[in-house]
C-alpha cells in the first residue's frame, strides 16, 4: 500500500515519505518497508499428505503488549460506561468526546502500543535457531509481568519496552567525591526503572532452576529499551547497576551477537 503519511520501518529505522509503498501491519499499527519485507524466508511448499510430518505441539509464545491492551481497554470501557449511567448516553456521549482520559488510563495504551512496537522488531529477529522470542510472561505468584524474553547463544534477555519521550540520558548526580549515577528521560528521573529489573531476571532464575542455570552457566540479563525516544548524535547504549539500556536496532546487534556478555560501562 502507498503510505498516507510519512512513517518508519520498524524493523531497519528507514524514514519513510508519504506516498512510499510499504507494508502496513494494522494490529500493532507499525509499517515494513518493500526492502524488509522481501527479506522474509518464503513459506516452504507444503508436502504432499504422504509426506507429511508428524503435527508438532504447539507453543504459544504470547502476544506482544496483549496485558496492557487489556488493561487500557478495561479502564476506557469502565469510565465510558460510568459517564453514561451518570449523565445519561447522550449528554456522556458529549461528556467523553471533550474530555482526555486520565494520564493512568492513556499510559496503559502508550505502554501498549511500546510494547507492540518492540515485540514486531523482536520478532524479525526470531529464527528458532539463533533467537528465541516470547512476550507478555507472566511472573508466578504476582499481578507483573515481562514484556519480552529472548533466549540467544549468548544468554537469556528480561527486556522491558518503555514508550516514553525525551531524550534518555545517564547523569551523574554526585559530588566531588561520590557518584551517583541516574537514569533520565527528558526532565525525568527514571532511575527506579533500573531498580525494578530485578524482579524480572530473579523471576525467570527461578523458573529454570539453580541448578540448570549453575551447571550451563546461563546468563540472565536484564534490558530497557526506549522505543520512541530521543537519543544524542553520537549515543551508545549504556549499562546502569547492571541493566542494558538502549534502543531496539541496538539491542538487536546485542541478541544476534556470538559469544559471552561484554558489560557496558
Amino acid at each position: 500500500m502507498a503510505l498516507r503519511r510519512p512513517d518508519v520501518c520498524v524493523v531497519c529505522g528507514t524514514a519513510l515519505g508519504a506516498g512510499t509503498r510499504a507494508e502496513w501491519n494494522p494490529n500493532v499499527k507499525v509499517v515494513t518497508c518493500l526492502a524488509c519485507v522481501t527479506k522474509r524466508t518464503p513459506s516452504e511448499p507444503e508436502l504432499p499428505s504422504a509426506e507429511q510430518p508428524p503435527a508438532e505441539r504447539s507453543f504459544e509464545r504470547g502476544t506482544p503488549g496483549a496485558s496492557a491492551r487489556r488493561k487500557y481497554d478495561k479502564l476506557h470501557n469502565e469510565r465510558e460506561e460510568e459517564a453514561k449511567q451518570k449523565l445519561g448516553r447522550r449528554i456522556g456521549g458529549v461528556y467523553l468526546a471533550l474530555s482526555n482520559e486520565p494520564q493512568s488510563t492513556r499510559a496503559w495504551g502508550i505502554g501498549s502500543r511500546g510494547e507492540s512496537i518492540l515485540g514486531e522488531y523482536l520478532e524479525s529477529l526470531h529464527d528458532e535457531s539463533r533467537v528465541i522470542v516470547l512476550h507478555d510472561r507472566r511472573i508466578p505468584k504476582s499481578k507483573a509481568n515481562i514484556d519480552h524474553i529472548a533466549v540467544c547463544r549468548n544468554g537469556i534477555y528480561a527486556i522491558d519496552a518503555k514508550n516514553y519521550e525525551g531524550k534518555v540520558q545517564r547523569i551523574d548526580k554526585g559530588g566531588w567525591f561520590s557518584t551517583d549515577e541516574r537514569l533520565y528521560v527528558g526532565r525525568r528521573d527514571c532511575t527506579k526503572l533500573v531498580g525494578g529489573m530485578g524482579k524480572q531476571t530473579e523471576a525467570i532464575r527461578s523458573a529454570l532452576g539453580e541448578a540448570l542455570v549453575q551447571e550451563f552457566q546461563v546468563d540472565v540479563k536484564a534490558v530497557l529499551c526506549f522505543v520512541d525516544a530521543e537519543w544524542s548524535l553520537f549515543a551508545k547504549p549504556f549499562s546502569l547497576d547492571g541493566v542494558w539500556i538502549g534502543w531496539a536496532k541496538a539491542l538487536g546487534e546485542q541478541l544476534l551477537a556470538v559469544g559471552l556478555w561484554k558489560p557496558l560501562t
